[in-house]
């Protein structure tokens, strides 16, 4: 008898808690409110067009108007560690890239454009930056081919201008393909 007392109340017990009815509480509309210095911020898409048409130009060989919206003192550097500092080194390093190129293109881009309101790291400033993929199709003088994805990270000072651009990739394949190109 007491087993089967037991096992009743156990039954009883399991079907309450299983018990799916929902209480309603009256809950008043939650009013959200962003501080103008909380966190990040998504900016418009319209935002990331000067970043987006440097990459544009590049790829045309244009490398003038890559770099109209880029500061003077604009540091371009690169996953493997090396880098440019000042505008005039940009556009002789991608001036020269050039003499390899036969063709270029960028397709299937994704861009985001954010506001940065507190600084995260010593190493990324306030601001407006703009993270931009792309798959990029390049064909060398030399014939070879390669396909492969970039990622670009473009910062903005207060005057609208690009000073930083952080372009994540692997070279290694880029250097074996114009190893007999390079001079």
């Amino acid at each position: 008898m007491r087993k089967s007392f037991f096992l009743l109340w156990a039954v009883a017990a399991l079907l309450w808690a299983c018990n799916n009815e929902k209480t309603e509480k009256e809950t008043k509309d939650a009013v959200t409110t962003t501080d103008k210095n909380s966190g990040d911020e998504l900016l418009a898409m319209s935002e990331a067009e000067s970043a987006r048409n440097a990459l544009i130009a590049f790829s045309k060989g244009d490398i003038d108007a890559m770099t109209a919206n880029y500061d003077d003192n604009v540091r371009q550097v690169w996953s493997s560690g090396d880098s440019l500092v000042g505008k005039k080194a940009v556009q002789d390093y991608y001036k020269g890239r050039w003499n390899l190129i036969d063709s270029l293109n960028f397709s299937d881009h994704v861009v985001l454009p954010v506001k940065m309101n507190v600084q995260q790291s010593q190493y990324a400033p306030t601001g407006k930056w703009v993270l931009h993929w792309a798959f990029t199709h390049v064909k060398y003088k030399n014939g070879k081919k390669l396909d492969f994805w970039i990622h670009q990270v473009s910062h903005f000072n207060d005057a609208g201008k690009i000073d930083f651009v952080g372009q994540y990739l692997d070279r290694h394949p880029i250097i074996e393909a114009t190893k007999d190109l390079v001079k």
